[in-house]
């Protein structure tokens, strides 16, 4: 898709409302990357199920897998050796080609990937999990690090941050672009089709009524802003011309072609859409960062059939995503951040096969680059003890873990955000560092 087709689309659709119309209208110079892409996976993973693994023990942490600390990791990647298939996870043999393993996702980007284990969240809350892991900080309303990223690189830009889920506050720093539905795009770009999967049927309209129905709407819209005295009006009034006009133009805009996934796999078949419509943003040089989520972790009843089920989708999805960002060139140039709101354990929460986990504030995060030298892939960070699945601390200078709790530093998201800030260029003397601290301790997680 051309840079001023997406634009056109974007404008129309109104993912750029939030923004004045000389920002929207104004020629700006293609963002050219790198770009960031923030995958929440919703409800609260179990990193025990696949990058933090276990020796298995049914009246602990692990009841499925056998876990061989030598033999069951990628280089320097642990993986929970957990199998997957369709007909196990009760999906049926057509979800097979969209599920993937710990074992064949780590072997496929375990060298583009930095692994930091044993955050402690400090808290079990879904809400201030997903606002912590995302912002740095669970105890105030600070912007998803997604928006300043945004906002610090090409805040002009009408759809710098795109969200099609997860913690999107943007601080006031820049629009947020939220991006959820994929037909109601449709629906806006071809407003006058009864289908809008089918282009040639039936419409509402005859084409001259409806364009003067359009001429009308332009009229009064234009009135509109000539009669606005106050900033706030005008600026209201500038978004609803952004969001009605060249509805036309909008209607020959090629958007890619969508996936289709089996009827029960339409979670993974949406944030394989969001991945499609982030990377067509990238590729038009309007966007630097973008969310996208994954539900169904929040397993506090049949653990593990359900867990094992949403990571093997989860893990197909950022394989999808990599495989993409290559297809469109700029995979050496995108950084992909994985969280969950927390994590799961200690422990299951009853004997029986068909019983859950429930929220455990320690957790874990992935970092993936197309150009591994970015983050210093194949490298794990962190790590929990066997016994008590509680964060072991590292030594601040070398990261190495230490036995004794009272030495060195716990991770927690403070310290990863502190880090990412710095890797990104947002360090302490940055304004938006300034505006919303983080006081946590400086690691070299990133070199």
């Amino acid at each position: 898709m051309h840079r001023r087709d997406f634009l056109q689309f974007a404008a129309m659709t109104g993912l750029a409302v939030a923004a004045p119309i000389r920002q929207a209208r104004a020629a700006v110079q293609p963002y050219g990357g790198p770009y960031f892409i923030f995958v929440s996976a919703r409800g609260g993973w179990d990193p025990t199920y696949f990058c933090d693994p276990k020796p298995k023990d049914p009246a602990k942490y692990n009841r499925i897998y056998d876990y061989n600390a030598d033999a069951h990791k990628v280089g320097n990647i642990p993986y929970a050796n957990i199998p997957v298939s369709g007909a196990a996870l009760g999906l049926g043999v057509e979800a097979d080609p969209y599920l993937m393993s710990a074992k064949d996702f780590f072997t496929a980007h375990g060298e583009q990937t930095l692994l930091i284990n044993g955050i402690n969240t400090e808290t079990n809350n879904h809400s201030r999990g997903v606002k912590t892991t995302f912002s740095g900080r669970g105890d105030r309303d600070y912007p998803a690090l997604a928006a300043m990223i945004a906002a610090d690189r090409a805040p002009e830009h009408p759809l710098a941050f795109i969200s099609s889920g997860g913690y999107a506050n943007s601080g006031n720093l820049l629009p947020v672009t939220r991006l959820n539905s994929v037909t109601s795009f449709q629906k806006i770009a071809s407003p006058n089709l009864v289908n809008v999967n089918d282009p040639e049927g039936p419409t509402y309209h005859h084409p001259d009524t409806f364009q003067r129905i359009s001429d009308a709407q332009a009229s009064r819209t234009m009135e509109l802003i000539n009669k606005q005295e106050l900033p706030r009006g005008k600026r209201s009034a500038n978004e609803l011309y952004i969001a009605r006009g060249s509805m036309e133009q909008l209607s020959t805009v090629e958007l890619p072609t969508l996936v289709d996934l089996p009827n029960n796999m339409g979670d993974l078949e949406r944030m394989m859409q969001q991945t499609q419509l982030a990377l067509s943003a990238f590729k038009a040089g309007l966007a630097v960062s973008a969310n996208i989520e994954l539900g169904g972790f929040d397993t506090h009843s049949n653990h593990d059939i359900s867990q094992v089920r949403q990571l093997a989708k989860l893990f197909h999805g950022i394989d999808y995503l990599i495989e993409e960002a290559k297809n469109a060139g700029i995979i050496n140039e995108l950084v992909i951040f994985v969280g969950s709101d927390f994590g799961r354990g200690k422990g299951y929460n009853g004997p029986g096969a068909a019983d859950g986990k429930d929220h455990w504030p320690v957790t874990s995060m992935m970092v993936l680059s197309g150009d591994p030298g970015i983050i210093g892939g194949n490298r794990l960070v962190g790590g929990t003890t066997v016994d008590g699945q509680l964060p072991m601390t590292v030594d601040p200078s070398t990261l190495d873990l230490l036995d004794d709790p009272n030495e060195g530093v716990q991770i927690k998201w403070g310290e990863v955000h502190k880090a990412i800030r710095n890797f990104v260029g947002i360090g302490e003397e940055h304004p938006f560092s300034k505006e919303f601290p983080i006081i946590a301790e400086d690691l070299p997680l990133f070199g």
